[in-house]
C-alpha cells in the first residue's frame, strides 16, 4: 500500500509539472507538397533573371526543332517534351551548334543553353502524381536500348558536354586577354587627370560663389556648364568612393542621405552617411544574381586625396543643385538627376545610363585617357586602389573590402577574383617595365612593399635632385617671361586688360559682361546643350515643365498641367504661368513644352471634353505624344485654322 500510495503522489507531481507541447499534424496532400517543393526550388536554386534567361532557351530551342525540317515528327520534334526520348541529347547538340557554330554565338550562350536544359530535365516532374519523378532523368545521360527509355540527364550526355567543351577551345584561340570583358579599372592617376581637367575648364570655386551669392546662372550655357562639371565630379568620386555600379548611384535619392553628422568628442570630424538600398550582391544561396545588399557608409573629407574627395564634390554639387533648381531637395528628388539638353533639370527622374556613359566619354577624352570606361570602372578602381595601390598602413583587409564594396560572405571566389586578384596577378608576373631607370621588383613583395622600406639608393637621389633642379629652372624662366610682359605690353592687348600667365588655365565660360560679338577660347565639347556660349540665354531657377510619362494616356497628364499643373512636381498650371516663364530666354527651355501643352488642350476642349471623342478623331493619343501632336496640327491645318506666333525672338503664344 505504500508503494502504491508512493506511486500515486509521484504521477501527481509529474501531472502538476511541466508538460511537453505537442503539434497537431495537419492533413497535407501529395500535390500540395510537391507544389511547395517546385516553388522553393524556383526561388532559391537561380535567381529572378537567370530563370528569364533559361526559359528563353527552352523557348528557342522548341522554335528550332519546329523550323528543321526532315525530321521525324513523332520522335526528334517532340525531343524536347516531357519527358526525353532517345533523341533528346541529339537535338539539343544540334541546337547548340545552329546557335554557335552556325550562327557564331560565343561559349557563353554554350554555357547558357546547356545549363537550361540541365536544370529543365533534372527537375522534370512526372505528369500523373505532380512530384519530382525521382532522380529519374537527372545524374548521368544513359538509353536503355532493351526497354528503350532514358536515364540521367540528356544535357550530360557526351555528345553535348564535348561540344560545350569545342566551342570553349574555339573561343580561347584569341587568348585570355582578347576574350576578357572586364571594365577598365579608374585609376587614382586617371582620376586625378579627369578632376584636374574638369577644374581647369570650370573650376569648382565658380559653383561655391554663384552658391553663396544665392545667384544661379542665367545665360544658358554658362549654367548647363556648371551642373554637367558639378553634377560629374560628385558622381565621379562618389561610385569611385562607394564601389558602385552607375546604375546604383543613378537611384540615389536625399532621403538615402543624412547630412551634418559630427563624431563624439574631442576629435569632431564632421562627416555624412549615404545608405545605399539595393546594392548587387552576388550571393550563392540564391543563384548567380542573387538579392540586393544594403550598407550605411560614413563620409569624411580627403584631403590628402583631393581628386577622390566625395565630401567635398557632394557637397558643393548639392547646393548649386538646389540653387538652380530654386527650391530645397525632397526626399524623392534624386542626387544626380536627369538634365535635359535645354539645361532643365528633373529632379523626380534619374541620370540614365546612356546620359552617364555620354558624360563618362567626354570627360575623359578631354581629359586625355586613353581607355574605353563602363559601368564598373568605378567600382573596380576603388576597390584595386584601398586592396593594392594605397599607400602603406592604409590599405584595407579582404574583409573590409568584401563588406564595403556589397559582396556577400558566401560570395563566389571568382567575383573577387576578377575584381582584385586578375590585376594583381598580372601586375606581378608581367615584366612590361622591365626598361624603368628604378625598377619596381614587384615580384618579390606584395605590390613591391619593400622598395618603400629600404634606404634611398645614390641613383635615386640623384635622379630626385635632377627632377627638382628642373623645376626651378621653369619656375625662375615662367617668372622672368612674366616680368618681361609687364614691362612691355603688346600692342594687340586691350589697355585695360589685365596680363594673364602663360600657365593660367582657358576658362570656356564667358564672363556675364562678355559682349555677344566677342569670341571667348573653347577647350570642351558640350554634347549635352547645342546653345552657343556667344548667345545670352537668360533662365529663370526654378522653372521647368515636367516631361510626361509614357503610356495611352499621356494625353491627359499633359490636359491636366495646363489646367491644374502638379503640385507634387511644384508645377504650377501652365495656363496661369506669367509672360515670362515662357518667353525670351526661357522660349527654349520651357516655350516648346507649354505651347504643345496648349494644342493638345484646345483640341480636347473642342471636343466637348469627350474623351471617347478625342481618341476617336486622334487615335495617336494611344502611341506617342509626338504623334498626337502632328495630328493634331494637320487637323488643325485642314480646317484652316493656324496657331500665330511672333517672331523666333518672341513670345509663343
Amino acid at each position: 500500500m505504500a508503494r502504491a500510495s508512493k506511486n500515486t503522489s509521484a504521477e501527481g507531481k509529474k501531472s502538476g509539472g511541466r508538460k511537453k507541447k505537442t503539434s497537431e499534424v495537419q492533413s497535407v496532400t501529395a500535390q500540395s507538397l510537391a507544389q511547395n517543393t517546385r516553388d522553393a526550388r524556383a526561388k532559391y536554386t537561380n535567381a529572378e533573371n537567370t530563370t528569364k534567361a533559361y526559359g528563353g532557351y527552352l523557348a528557342r530551342g522548341d522554335e528550332f526543332l519546329a523550323a528543321v525540317q526532315g525530321i521525324d515528327t513523332d520522335l526528334l520534334a517532340k525531343a524536347f517534351s516531357k519527358p526525353p526520348n532517345q533523341h533528346s541529347a541529339i537535338a539539343l547538340e544540334m541546337f547548340i551548334t545552329q546557335k554557335c557554330l552556325v550562327e557564331g554565338l560565343g561559349k557563353s550562350t554554350a554555357d547558357g543553353i546547356h545549363g537550361a536544359y540541365a536544370k529543365y530535365w533534372d527537375n522534370m516532374y512526372a505528369p500523373l502524381y505532380c512530384c519530382l519523378d525521382g532522380d529519374k532523368y537527372a545524374g548521368e545521360y544513359h538509353w536503355n536500348d532493351e526497354i528503350n527509355k532514358v536515364t540521367g540527364c540528356p544535357a550530360r550526355a557526351g555528345i553535348v558536354k564535348s561540344l560545350v567543351k569545342i566551342i570553349k577551345i574555339r573561343d580561347g584561340e584569341k587568348g585570355a586577354a582578347a576574350t576578357r570583358n572586364h571594365a577598365e579599372a579608374m585609376s587614382v592617376e586617371d582620376m586625378t587627370c579627369l578632376m584636374n581637367w574638369s577644374e581647369s575648364v570650370c573650376p569648382t570655386a565658380k559653383l561655391v560663389e554663384a552658391t553663396k551669392a544665392g545667384i544661379a546662372p542665367t545665360v544658358l550655357a554658362e549654367r548647363i556648364l556648371l551642373l554637367k562639371h558639378g553634377l560629374m565630379r560628385g558622381f565621379a568620386s562618389s561610385g569611385f568612393t562607394l564601389w558602385t555600379r552607375n546604375f546604383e548611384l543613378c537611384g540615389l535619392q536625399m532621403r538615402d542621405l543624412t547630412l551634418d553628422c559630427v563624431t563624439p568628442l574631442p576629435f569632431n570630424h564632421p562627416y555624412f552617411k549615404v545608405f545605399l538600398d539595393g546594392r548587387k550582391g552576388w550571393q550563392h544561396k540564391q543563384g548567380y544574381d542573387g538579392t540586393r545588399e544594403s550598407n550605411e557608409y560614413n563620409i569624411y573629407g580627403q584631403p590628402d586625396l583631393p581628386a577622390l574627395d566625395m565630401y567635398q564634390y557632394l557637397l558643393v554639387w548639392l547646393p548649386f543643385y538646389e540653387l538652380c533648381l530654386g527650391r530645397k531637395l525632397q526626399p524623392d528628388d534624386y542626387i544626380f538627376p536627369y538634365i535635359a539638353t535645354n539645361g532643365t533639370i528633373h529632379p523626380k527622374r534619374e541620370m540614365t545610363l546612356q546620359m552617364c556613359q555620354d558624360l563618362i566619354t567626354e570627360f575623359t577624352v578631354g581629359a586625355g585617357l586613353k581607355k574605353t570606361y563602363t559601368t564598373h570602372s568605378f567600382r573596380r578602381g576603388g576597390a584595386q586602389y584601398r586592396f593594392m595601390f594605397a599607400p602603406l598602413g592604409k590599405r584595407w583587409s579582404l574583409n573590409i573590402v568584401r563588406w564595403w564594396g556589397g559582396w556577400a560572405i558566401g560570395e563566389h571566389v571568382d567575383t573577387l577574383m576578377k575584381y582584385l586578384l586578375d590585376s594583381l596577378q598580372s601586375y606581378e608576373t608581367g615584366h612590361a617595365d622591365a626598361l624603368c631607370p628604378v625598377p619596381h621588383e614587384v615580384d618579390k613583395s606584395f605590390m613591391g612593399e619593400h622598395l618603400q622600406v629600404k634606404p634611398v639608393t645614390t641613383q635615386e637621389f640623384r635622379a630626385t635632385t635632377a627632377e627638382i633642379m628642373a623645376q626651378l629652372k621653369a619656375i625662375s624662366l615662367e617668372a622672368t617671361l612674366s616680368h618681361h610682359r609687364r614691362a612691355t605690353p603688346s600692342p594687340l592687348s586691350h589697355p585695360a586688360s589685365p596680363a594673364v600667365p602663360l600657365s593660367a588655365p582657358t576658362q570656356p565660360i564667358p564672363p556675364s559682361n562678355t559682349p555677344p560679338n566677342v569670341s571667348t577660347s573653347n577647350t570642351t565639347s558640350r554634347p549635352i546643350s547645342r546653345t552657343p556660349i556667344s548667345e545670352q540665354v537668360e533662365v529663370i531657377a526654378g522653372v521647368a515643365i515636367p516631361d510626361l510619362k509614357k503610356g495611352d494616356r499621356a494625353w491627359l497628364d499633359a490636359v491636366r498641367q495646363w489646367e491644374h499643373g502638379d503640385e507634387n512636381q511644384g508645377l504650377k498650371a501652365l495656363r496661369d504661368w506669367p509672360r515670362e516663364w515662357y518667353s525670351d530666354g526661357m522660349r527654349k527651355v520651357t516655350g516648346a513644352k507649354r505651347s504643345q501643352r496648349k494644342l493638345i488642350f484646345e483640341e480636347y476642349e473642342r471636343l466637348g471634353r469627350n474623351e471617347s471623342e478625342f481618341i476617336k478623331a486622334y487615335p495617336e493619343a494611344h502611341k506617342r505624344i509626338s504623334k498626337l501632336i502632328d495630328a493634331i496640327r494637320k487637323s488643325n491645318k485642314a480646317r484652316g485654322v493656324t496657331i500665330g506666333r511672333r517672331s523666333k525672338r518672341g513670345s509663343v503664344h
